[in-house]
């Protein structure tokens, strides 16, 4: 393999002509920009990552950070990973991925992740609200980000799933399956998408005149284990309760488990819901109910919003619509005669 002062040899031109040349700095004549780089392809030449990055003030790099979940959650989020990497690489932009662990993360480390490693750009998954470190780094800084919460600034855009419809959607279900008494299962308090999931769920009840009241609620973190202690929390506290409402599929799996060791069966006597339609939820027994999110179109939206950033256009927010996955998971209590069959699906 050659270096600079080889390629300049074989030309004729001094090694600062071929430096430049390279790293796409302004002023090198066009032809000669193209003999440079033939040569430099014929002979086997490897750039410089941190030079390059030197002389160009571009380092190329986007930042992926992802909140660190158990696996099985991260299947989901690869699932959207790879078309964002793929259409990144259409901007020849290399990733630079990162796992943030969600709890007691000292800030400090964030905010080296982001001003140490010269990137030219953030593309946040959710978990990142706006008062998060990197989020507020991020801005400092003035590096162009994508969240994918609800946060939008000048150099910030976001895409966001309406996490606040998915929820409703899935509370006009259960209404319409003639549910009545239902739990709740969420994430971490303080994460967006579990929030908005409720409140939607909860605004559709409200509009049959439906009270949902906190002995109604448990708290999963988004993990299977979650789920199933918060199935069981539900079930003792509310032995009349027909359908629990997961904010993941990875609790409701969980959920699934823990009700059928102790014999209330799916869909029965218990009416689950996921949400994320995650590569698994397909697969389980008796198949998930979900709200789908697009993966695809988000992860292009992401990608173009991160363009449009790049090219010092203001940050704007996009929705994205989620679509209601209809499995074997949720049972119809309503009666022929249109009546609710409540009482028959109870398990106590």
């Amino acid at each position: 393999m050659h270096g600079i002062k080889a390629i300049a040899d074989a030309l004729d031109l001094s090694a600062s002509t071929v430096s430049r040349a390279l790293n796409g700095v302004y002023g090198v004549n066009p032809q000669t920009r193209k003999l440079v780089e033939e040569m430099a392809q014929k002979m086997g030449y490897i750039p410089h990552l941190g030079a390059k990055q030197l002389v160009s003030n571009h380092s190329n790099l986007i930042g992926v950070f992802l909140p660190e979940f158990e696996p099985m959650v991260y299947a989901g989020y690869l699932d959207m990973f790879s078309p964002v990497q793929r259409e990144l690489h259409k901007l020849n932009k290399d990733t630079l991925f990162f796992s943030i662990p969600f709890l007691n993360y000292p800030a400090q480390r964030l905010v080296e992740c982001i001003s140490s490693r010269r990137l030219e750009g953030c593309l946040l998954f959710s978990g990142f609200s706006s008062r998060h470190p990197i989020v507020q780094e991020a801005i400092r800084l003035k590096i162009p980000t994508v969240n994918f919460e609800n946060v939008v600034d000048e150099h910030c855009s976001s895409v966001v799933s309406n996490d606040w419809e998915g929820g409703r959607l899935v509370a006009q279900l259960l209404l319409r399956n003639g549910h009545r008494k239902m739990g709740y299962i969420g994430g971490p308090p303080n994460v967006r998408c579990s929030v908005e999931r409720y409140s939607g769920f909860v605004a559709a009840l409200a509009e049959y005149g439906i009270v949902h009241e906190q002995r109604q609620i448990a708290t999963g973190y988004f993990t299977g284990e979650g789920g199933a202690d918060g199935a069981m929390e539900l079930l003792h506290r509310n032995p009349d309760m027909t359908a629990i409402f997961c904010a993941n599929d990875l609790m409701a799996i969980g959920a699934i488990a823990a009700l059928s060791s102790c014999g209330v069966r799916v869909p029965d006597q218990m009416s689950i819901v996921g949400y994320d339609d995650d590569i698994y939820a397909a697969h389980t027994s008796p198949p998930l109910t979900t709200v789908h999110h697009q993966l695809e179109e988000t992860s292009v939206m992401s990608a173009q919003l991160l363009q449009e950033l790049l090219e010092g256009n203001y940050g704007r927010g996009v929705f994205i619509p989620p679509q209601l996955v209809e499995r074997r998971s949720v049972r119809n209590l309503i009666d022929d005669d249109g009546r609710s069959s409540e009482n028959d699906s109870h398990h106590r």
